[in-house]
């Protein structure tokens, strides 16, 4: 949202309420609910003596559909702190991004978990709260089938978000919460929320917004804000606590429904896409890739190896092995292992040890291609500096159109959505041998065939052409 815009919203809502900032924990300003009439209605009635039609009474639009549910939990003064936050935010958004939507109260007990139904759980309060075992797993039931939640720490309650991530790391303990990156679609989408001010006991600083995510796949499907969004919502603030300034807040809440919106189609998908399985699983005399995993989020597109690898097959007719192949460098022998991938949003993290094996590996002959999934400048910078580490005497280059890698099988002379000079390949050479190839573009969605809304991906018909170049390559040098 434009500075001038937000201060129109603001002054408005000044006025209505005398002055706006200075309401505490309560109700935003109130708002008239819309009404329409027919076309016709607007005319004047007919002068006499000719008969008037008879005029229809004005009549309230049907209720649009319900995005968000707000979830009651605990007393009404520990959950209803800001207690129209999430309505006055879908109103903004009805005036900012065009679209109408309503938040309804749900007690989770008597929810259907179904996400076609309320898309979006929020759950805001400043006392800690703890599903029972049975709600936890319809969460996650829901979380997979393409639900999202919303997570605030109202007034930026230490012991709200305590109790929150302990039982979301329970609901899924083989993944981890982030900080979401500088080019997060979240940060990115709508509005610019690189830096956004924050108020500690009403001190303002200018910071990097410290959204947390966790993700499927590659969604975001639970995002949880450790500082208070909800008081920003309702447009008004009070001197204690962490909270972003109103203007700030609001921003992040649209981008959060804007990013939500994109992706509520596609979150369906997760999980319902399968992986290839070999029914015998002897790799002899198959062409293989090992999956590295890594802390940074090493599995965002389950099915895409495998399908790329079958793509391999049909237009080279080379046997390949299907299943994917994950790769663990503090344990796994990489003896036979000719080629490895990695790809992940956020920094992999690995150890000396896992460095140390994969230098070996690149030295002996084997070779590694990496992408950064959904172009993550975080997985970016920290490959880039891994590659430091693993072989700093590697020189770096780019092979332009003319190379073989774009011409074999598939002669590819531009990327749609990438700049025509603009090769998405940084090759690392040893001893005039490429070792590594990388892309800064997400290719693994195009291989998998599902669409990453707001990311940077090359898209799926050259990804997977780009996809079966590289392996073809690799496997003829």
């Amino acid at each position: 949202m434009k500075k001038l815009e937000v201060a129109v919203l603001v002054i408005s809502f000044a006025v209505a309420s005398s002055i706006c900032f200075a309401w505490e924990c309560g109700k935003a300003p109130p708002a008239k609910d819309p009404q329409r009439i027919k076309a016709g209605e607007a005319f004047p009635p007919l002068p006499l003596p000719a008969t008037p039609l008879r005029r229809s009474e004005r009549k309230n639009p049907p209720a649009p559909p319900v995005l968000v549910g707000k979830v009651i939990c605990g007393s009404d003064e520990s959950w209803t702190r800001a207690e129209n936050d999430i309505e006055n935010l879908l109103r903004l958004a009805t005036q900012r991004i065009g679209v109408s939507y309503q938040a309804i109260k749900i007690n989770l007990k008597g929810f259907s978990f179904d996400p076609d139904e309320i898309p979006i759980l929020y759950i805001t309060s400043v006392e800690p709260f703890i599903p029972d075992e049975e709600t936890i797993e319809k969460i996650k039931e829901y979380l997979e089938k393409g639900g999202f939640l919303w997570v605030n720490a109202s007034s930026g309650s230490p012991e709200f978000l305590k109790a929150m991530v302990g039982w979301i790391d329970r609901l899924y303990p083989d993944r981890n919460m982030y900080i979401a990156y500088g080019n997060h679609p979240i940060i990115t989408c709508l509005e610019d929320i690189t830096n956004v001010k924050v108020l500690r006991e009403n001190n303002p600083s200018t910071e990097s917004p410290n959204l947390r995510i966790l993700n499927l796949g590659c969604r975001a499907a639970i995002i949880l804000s450790p500082y208070d969004l909800g008081c920003g919502w309702a447009l008004h603030t009070h001197p204690w606590g962490v909270r972003y300034q109103p203007e700030d807040a609001i921003k992040i809440g649209m981008n959060m429904l804007t990013y939500c919106l994109g992706w509520i189609e596609f979150g369906k998908i997760y999980g319902m896409t399968p992986l290839y399985v070999e029914k015998t699983k002897k790799k002899e005399g198959k062409l293989y890739i090992g999956q590295i995993v890594h802390s940074g989020d090493w599995d965002p597109h389950p099915s895409a190896v495998g399908k790329l690898l079958k793509k391999v097959s049909e237009q080279t007719g080379a046997p390949v092995f299907l299943d994917r192949i994950a790769v663990d460098l503090k344990k796994d022998s990489l003896k036979d292992t000719p080629i490895l991938y990695i790809t992940g949003h956020f920094n992999p993290n690995l150890s000396e040890i896992e460095i140390k094996k994969l230098r070996e590996f690149l030295l002996n002959g084997g070779a590694l291609f990496a992408d950064s999934c959904c172009g993550s400048q975080e997985f970016t910078d920290s490959f880039r500096n891994l590659m430091k580490k693993t072989i700093p005497e590697a020189k770096i280059t780019k092979w332009d159109f003319n190379h073989r890698i774009y011409k074999v099988p598939f002669k590819i002379e531009r990327f749609q959505n990438l700049s025509e000079n603009d090769p998405p390949l940084e090759i690392y050479m040893l001893k005039s041998l490429p070792v590594v190839i990388f892309s800064p573009y997400g290719m693994g969605s195009g291989w998998e065939g599902i669409p990453r809304p707001y990311t940077k991906e090359i898209y799926t018909e050259h990804a997977q052409q780009i996809g079966v170049n590289i392996i073809t390559y690799l496997m003829t040098n």
